[in-house]
């Protein structure tokens, strides 16, 4: 059944009410770029940076052709525009009362947008009102449609609020007092936010382009709007491994003992992440390799590699006048400093030049794999003023907006595509049409229960976020973060603070190790995951909502009351199920943490669902308990009905060691299942080429399997086992 709705044009015009003349103006210029996709352009576009123009790739036209047609889901007269009296542009866009709006990036309470008015801003971290590391101007809507607001400006939306005059479809007037002979006889209970028909944005900008995605599914809508960004991003297999960042002040033999260190505990491990204190001077930074600590830089990241670890660096962009590009930088840096460094303007080629060059020849030539691109997001009163300059006429607002996008796509572009080798990082904010750049969201936050619901948030965006392990208070937190960061994006433990290690818990080491290890069995599925997100749009990691058979009517609503100083108007509140996520196509993810650390509920979806580890049926519609001790200290996993699930027959200590292993194939339900294994050379970008392949493995009850490849590169071995998980 097709979500999308025709709105009826009467019940959402906007019609003069006593004559009055409306100040809104009909949007009718709208052009079809790509299938299922509309765009409109208002005031002078090409003016204004969008954040389209630092996509890592081009829209996948022909991935979008093939999800079939789509209708435009409104009226023709439906939206509206307004260029305000100073300049603003305005855009509404129509939706039903009923309606439900999700999205706007990275926003860590919840997932639901609806009756929200969001300053969507780049900031170091606010909790609820739009200003995050990533506030992606893009919604979606329970009636099977999304739009984005392609501007690198700041952004105010108005999330079913602002009810106008003219509008026909207002709620009745409630008399919040009624005299006692007119109680019981009103239309319904007073509001305190009134149910308004659109979604309007202002923004302060000479153009703004609009887009709007259509499709069967609210997963249909996300697939398109990640393809028109050019597609998901697809790391390299070590990317997926274990990762651990070491504290900011160590040395080479320091890095050489972790490392053995982790050999000595049986722990995986992939990435070894280097802080400030690798480079000559940080805050601001050289960028150049301090070889007080680390004398051979060459000699040690090749001993590394030998053993299958790779280096990733960390820094921020502010360049300090040590550095030795500092004088050729200075000229194309902005007006501003932000840490007493200047602030390189990376729009202008000669910039992108300086610093790439410089990195290729320090780092990335002696086998460097990536970088963690910290501090790009900062208060106000730590990054560049509103005010400040940039030598490519780049405002600083938009500067602001973009600066994150900008150090992903010019290390994306320059660095490591120019060189046919794959990059993995991290970064410190990003925002629209950046599901192509290859890098993970951190934060200084370290609520559990907001992290789990990052990784939903990030998926309706086209952003990846990482729950990255810190610390704990005990073994049961370290265990339960460590078991959240091995079903997320980067499986990473950030040590740089707190020194923690794997083993820092002794009583929990065994089931630390255990999930970890599960994580490398389940790279072949990863994997597999990651090259749909790139040739599907679909995000490896996505929030329930974009699950067929999610009840998200679930969310529990909590009736306000009155209370004349601290609730004058008697607000509610709604608690959604963010708290659970799927992991691929087929696993369901419902980690323990915070007040429910070893036993909570879980929402299973409409159809039968098994669990992982057993094969048990768990149910079908239902909300059930799960026990940490019934799990045996492991991450409560849910498997639905008909999946075919690929991974290792035994764990790897490093990505590396997973080429050419051995499968075991995992059947869940009674039906003959069927799963498209993905394979390349995990490291070049050959595969934009076509250079790939899908091993198409089919199961039946029985344990039979048949199997048929495509040409390209091989990447796993043959399947040796197989396991019918139903009982």
């Amino acid at each position: 059944m097709k979500l999308f709705f025709l709105f009826a044009g009467l019940s959402l015009s906007l019609l003069a009410v006593n004559g009055d003349k409306s100040d809104l103006t009909t949007a009718n210029n709208w052009q079809e770029p790509a299938a299922g996709t509309w765009k409109l352009e208002l005031g002078e576009t090409d003016a204004e940076l969008r954040y389209t123009d630092l996509a890592a790739e081009k829209p996948r036209l022909e991935a979008l052709k093939k999800l079939g047609p789509a209708k435009f889901p409104f009226t023709k007269s439906a939206i509206s525009t307004i260029k305000t009296a100073d300049g603003k542009l305005m855009v509404r866009i129509p939706c039903d009362a009923d309606e439900k709006i999700y999205g706007f990036g990275l926003q860590m309470k919840n997932i639901k947008s609806s009756k929200k008015v969001l300053e969507l801003k780049v900031d170091h971290w606010k909790l609820g009102g739009g200003k995050t590391h990533a506030p992606v101007p893009f919604y979606i809507s329970s009636k099977g449609y999304g739009v984005f607001f392609n501007t690198a400006r700041y952004l105010k939306v108005y999330n079913q609020l602002g009810n106008r005059k003219d509008a026909l479809d207002n709620p009745p007037e409630v008399d919040r007092n009624p005299p006692p002979s007119q109680k019981g006889s009103q239309p319904g209970p007073w509001q305190a936010l009134p149910a308004a028909s659109a979604v309007e944005a202002v923004v302060d900008a000479q153009g703004l382009e609009v887009l709007i995605f259509s499709g069967d599914t609210m997963l249909e809508v996300v697939q398109r709007y990640n393809l028109y960004c050019g597609g998901g991003t697809l790391p390299p297999l070590w990317g997926l491994g274990f990762w651990h960042r070491v504290p900011a002040a160590f040395n080479e033999e320091e890095c050489r003992k972790e490392v053995a260190d982790f050999a000595k505990h049986d722990i995986p491990l992939d990435v070894l992440g280097l802080e400030p204190g690798w480079m000559t001077k940080s805050y601001p930074c050289t960028f150049e390799w301090q070889t007080e600590r680390f004398p051979d830089p060459k000699k040690f990241t090749q001993d590394m590699l030998s053993q299958g670890v790779r280096l990733n660096l960390w820094e921020n962009p502010y360049m300090s006048k040590d550095a030795k590009i500092y004088k050729d930088m200075y000229p194309h840096a902005g007006s501003h400093l932000v840490w007493l460094g200047i602030v390189p303007d990376y729009n202008v080629q000669e910039a992108r030049d300086l610093i790439t060059e410089q990195h290729y020849r320090d780092h990335v030539s002696i086998g460097v794999s990536g970088y963690k691109v910290d501090e790009v997001d900062g208060y106000d009163h730590w990054l560049w003023p509103d005010h400040a300059t940039f030598p490519s006429g780049t405002s600083a607002e938009s500067m602001r907006q973009t600066y994150g996008m900008l150090m992903q796509k010019m290390f994306y572009t320059d660095l490591f595509k120019k060189h046919n080798t794959r990059t993995y990082g991290l970064v410190r904010s990003s925002n629209g049409a950046a599901s192509a750049l290859p890098y993970v969201l951190y934060s200084d936050s370290y609520s559990h229960s907001e992290y789990i619901t990052g990784i939903s948030a990030a998926s309706l965006g086209g952003i990846l976020w990482s729950p990255e392990a810190r610390g704990a208070r005990n073994g049961r937190e370290w265990l339960n973060r460590i078991q959240t960061v091995c079903f997320s994006p980067m499986a990473m433990l950030n040590a740089w603070a707190t020194g923690a290690k794997p083993w820092t818990f002794k009583d929990v080491t065994d089931p630390v190790r255990e999930v970890i290890n599960l994580r490398m069995r389940l790279l072949p599925y990863l994997y597999t995951s990651f090259a749909d997100y790139h040739l599907k749009g679909i995000p490896p990691f996505r929030a329930m909502i974009l699950e067929q058979g999610f009840d998200e009517g679930q969310s529990k609503v909590i009736a306000g009351k009155l209370d004349s100083e601290t609730n004058p108007y008697a607000m509610g509140q709604i608690i959604e199920k963010t708290d659970q996520y799927m992991f691929g196509p087929s696993i369901m993810v419902a980690p323990f943490y915070e007040e429910q650390h070893s036993v909570r509920s879980v929402r299973l979806p409409a159809g039968n669902w098994y669990c992982f580890y057993t094969g048990k049926f768990m149910g079908n519609n239902k909300t059930i308990k799960v026990t940490a001790k019934e799990l045996k200290d492991r991450i409560p996993l849910f498997v639905k009905e008909g999946s075919l699930i690929p991974m290792l027959t035994k764990s790897v200590n490093n990505s590396r060691d997973a080429v050419g292993k051995d499968l075991e194939l995992r059947l869940y339900g009674k039906k003959t299942a069927t799963y498209s294994l993905y394979e390349d050379d995990t490291k070049t970008f050959d595969y934009l080429k076509g250079q790939y392949r899908h091993r198409t493995i089919t199961c039946t009850p029985d344990g039979k399997i048949s199997e048929q490849a495509g040409k390209g590169p091989a990447l796993f071995g043959k399947v040796t086992q197989v396991k019918i998980m139903t009982k």
